[in-house]
């Protein structure tokens, strides 16, 4: 068998082989079931929970970490730093990236908007935080000027 033969018949298995694939994909996407509406509503649930559970880990490493010493009780405004309660935002545009953003990398003297400010906020605020520790900040934060979204009980 030449080089040429066996060439040309690597091609067509290989040309065969992804038709079959590609067909086989194309069945499983069109067998594929719909969600039930149970499921659906356990997945909206979850999210729920999973939400409520940032906002309360987000509270908690306010209250108890270096955010409340500036920020004051609630984030309502200190001494050294703005208020969070209010719709004004002064390190960013106030969505929940730019207040994760502002969290992780803190804000340099020079970068200060408002002067009256005396001390700079260090990254993480000074704290040791995990990943979705920074996400749990950010929640609770931006929750205090908008809401928690949490259906009432």
């Amino acid at each position: 068998m030449s080089v040429r033969n066996v060439v040309a018949a690597v091609i067509v298995l290989v040309a065969t082989l992804l038709l079959l694939t590609t067909t086989q994909s194309a069945r499983a996407q069109q067998q594929r079931p719909e969600l039930p509406q149970d499921v659906k509503d356990w997945m909206a649930r979850n999210q729920v929970q999973r939400w409520a559970q940032m906002l309360q880990t987000g509270e908690k490493l306010f209250a108890e970490g270096s955010c409340v010493k500036c920020h004051g009780e609630g984030g309502s405004g200190g001494r050294w730093a703005p208020d969070l309660t209010d719709s004004e935002w002064v390190q960013s545009d106030g969505d929940l990236e730019g207040i994760r953003e502002t969290i992780m990398w803190g804000v340099r003297r020079r970068d200060f908007v408002d002067p009256d400010r005396r001390f700079q906020m260090n990254p993480s605020g000074g704290m040791d935080l995990a990943w979705e520790d920074f996400d749990a900040i950010a929640a609770y934060v931006w929750s205090l000027n908008n809401g928690t979204f949490l259906p009432e009980r």
